[in-house]
């Protein structure tokens, strides 16, 4: 007759309590991994960018909170994009002593330089931290004052919008609005946020894409307006802007912020490293300070989550950019 789960051995003692040491035995060892060499934290941008500044924020709240047991160093690995900085860490398989940035830009530029070119596959990820909005912006007097007059001028005659360079997040999200508004805009890359908020003043653009934080001092000096952002729910500190998808035009698009590491590593210290940032993301310094500083909205994935969210943002960025012309 069978005994279920738990039975018995020859000497009549249960295997049940034996399984459960095994288990509990794995997770202390998990639970006790940690680094034991100074962390190289990789930034594929160049110093003083808005990774980079991301990137030396976390470090500080880390050494702050005495969240790791060793030195955490940025060593910014800059050129071809995000490419060579990528690719650095991608080659260092199995180092369990460093760690990457991981945003929107580090999955499109590789659909885009094709074959050959790293992906997020060939990482580690760990987490995901932030996403940062994207909004439509207008000058104070334009004749747009809401996201239907664009919407109709645009059925009308080609409008044109500013925004990120080719193939990065602003273009994107332009395609997504003109998708879910059936219209046409022409859209004109800039190499700056600067530039691209001279060009909408001096009235050589209809509208430009901007987050936030690059929004939010010409609308405090009322030379500019949003109109609408690409969000599933209003931002909480610009709650008067509307979102395209209550106003009845279906685009969303989350531009990520997170952490990867080299292929390879145990999953012990993919548990630390996931274990690290959460608690750093729980901090007042984070949530309280940083992310308010810079008008950014938190969103927390674990490895796993985040794995999954990174293959289905591929898809999407692979079907816009096809339908852009820009996959080689």
């Amino acid at each position: 007759m069978r005994r279920g789960l738990v039975g018995q051995t020859a000497f009549g003692m249960a295997v049940f309590p034996i399984f459960i040491v095994l288990v509990f035995t794995s997770e202390v060892q998990a639970e006790e991994w940690k680094p034991t060499e100074q962390i190289q934290f990789v930034v594929p941008y160049a110093p003083k960018s808005k990774i980079d500044v991301l990137a030396r924020s976390i470090v500080d709240i880390i050494d702050e909170g005495k969240l790791c047991p060793v030195p955490i160093i940025v060593k910014n690995e800059p050129g071809s994009g995000s490419t060579t900085g990528t690719t650095f860490v991608a080659q260092a398989k199995g180092n369990v002593h460093m760690l990457v940035t991981l945003i929107s830009d580090q999955v499109a530029a590789p659909i885009m330089a094709g074959k050959g070119a790293p992906t997020f596959h060939d990482l580690t990820p760990i987490c995901a931290l932030i996403v940062e909005e994207q909004l439509i912006v207008v000058k104070k007097n334009s004749p747009f004052k809401t996201i239907k007059d664009v919407v109709a001028a645009g059925k009308q005659r080609r409008l044109t919008i500013g925004g990120t360079p080719t193939g990065q997040e602003g273009q994107i999200c332009n395609r997504l609005f003109e998708r879910a508004a059936d219209i046409k805009i022409r859209y004109i890359p800039f190499k700056s946020a600067s530039e691209c908020a001279t060009a909408l003043l001096a009235g050589h653009v209809d509208m430009i894409w901007s987050n936030p934080i690059e929004f939010f001092p010409r609308w405090e000096a009322k030379m500019v307006r949003s109109i609408g952002v690409a969000r599933e729910t209003r931002l909480p500190n610009l709650p008067d802007i509307p979102t395209f998808k209550e106003r009845g035009y279906n685009a969303t698009f989350e531009m990520f912020r997170g952490i990867a590491a080299p292929p390879g590593i145990p999953l012990e210290a993919v548990s630390f490293y996931e274990n690290m940032m959460r608690r750093m993301s729980e901090s007042s310094g984070w949530k309280d300070k940083f992310l308010k500083q810079y008008m950014l909205s938190p969103y927390w994935l674990g490895s796993q989550e985040f794995i999954q969210f990174l293959t289905q943002n591929e898809q999407l960025l692979k079907s816009i950019l096809t339908e852009l012309g820009l996959i080689k």
